[in-house]
């Protein structure tokens, strides 16, 4: 099982209620996808060394899934509509979540 995560810079002029509903629309993008298991997206806490407005973050099966939904309509979509008017930034990670498992076969 494969955690993804990624961390959002968003540009500026974004109020609150903008990142209010930018957070839902990325709930409600992601889990159109059916591969997208565990879904979290979260907004940041203090600002104070902490560039990241957003982050969202889900599991999928292994690596291959991740990239089926990276290269998916859906993904791609999200990206044009969500993702580039909105965010300067984003910064992501993947972790290998079953112990022993070598992450080569992830």
């Amino acid at each position: 099982m494969v955690h993804h995560i990624s961390l959002l810079e968003t540009r500026t002029n974004l109020t609150a209620e903008m990142i209010e509903k930018l957070m839902v629309e990325l709930r409600i993008r992601l889990l159109k996808v059916s591969d997208v298991n565990n879904l979290k997206v979260g907004k940041r806490i203090d600002g104070s060394d902490n560039n990241f407005q957003l982050f969202y973050a889900f599991d999928v099966e292994n690596m291959d899934k991740l990239r089926l939904f990276k290269e998916s309509a859906v993904y791609a979509q999200f990206t044009r509509q969500i993702l580039d008017p909105y965010v300067i930034r984003s910064w992501q990670m993947n972790f290998e979540m079953e112990p022993g498992k070598d992450t080569r076969y992830s």
